[in-house]
């Protein structure tokens, strides 16, 4: 089942503060990219590796974020530890250039199992459930998935909700998952995964995948 909508669940850990970053050069980004990202990535960021998460149309602060985050050792889940030298000796103007060069990446159409429940899916997404005191994941990364830009400086303190639209069911199940546990820490995102369900991730996550 394929959702057209208007327009990420990860949501990005503040705490960065970087200076105002020159403007980007896209050549030194898809260099970048190529050498360093592309294998469990895709050249354009429209990985078919479900364990990895699709980086194309991605803010350019969550994915700034998130990469010093793992240079720095503060995220350690999934594949973040392999991740780690590969990004090691990356400056500052090449993740930030990186970054630039993989929101202008186009992504590709998802498509979620209509046999995986998307209805219950869709529920959360756009509405939540009261309940449960569980809120609408579009209340933070809007009604098509595609997130709020943040400030790519992360100056004063400002964040970016990633874009999901698209993403891996898989991959978003897994960081609920790790946020559940408290393997990665969001206060936000740890308090929603811990009122969840196995069946209401799994739900969500093909929801999302399904996002265009």
């Amino acid at each position: 089942m394929k959702h057209t909508t208007l327009a990420g669940l990860l949501l990005a850990v503040s705490g960065f503060t970087l200076a105002a970053p020159p403007a980007a050069d896209m050549n030194n980004g898809k260099r970048v990219v190529d050498t360093v990202c592309a294998a469990c990535h895709g050249a354009d960021g429209n990985t078919n590796i479900a364990t990895y998460p699709r980086l194309s149309a991605q803010h350019p602060a969550y994915i700034i974020q998130q990469t010093l985050a793992i240079k720095n050792g503060d995220r350690n889940t999934g594949a973040a530890v392999t991740m780690r030298p590969l990004v090691q000796n990356l400056s500052d103007k090449d993740i930030s250039d990186a970054a630039a060069y993989l929101t202008r990446q186009i992504p590709k159409s998802g498509e979620s199992n209509p046999k995986e429940n998307p209805e219950l899916g869709a529920r959360i997404f756009r509405g939540g459930l009261p309940a449960k005191g569980l809120p609408a994941c579009m209340s933070c990364h809007g009604p098509g998935g595609a997130g709020i830009p943040g400030n790519q400086t992360l100056k004063d303190g400002a964040v970016a909700y990633p874009r999901l639209a698209g993403q891996h069911k898989s991959y978003v199940v897994d960081q609920l998952r790790s946020y559940q546990s408290g393997q990665r820490t969001n206060s936000i995102m740890g308090d929603i995964a811990k009122r969840m369900s196995n069946e209401e991730m799994d739900a969500v996550g093909n929801f999302i995948q399904g996002l265009q």
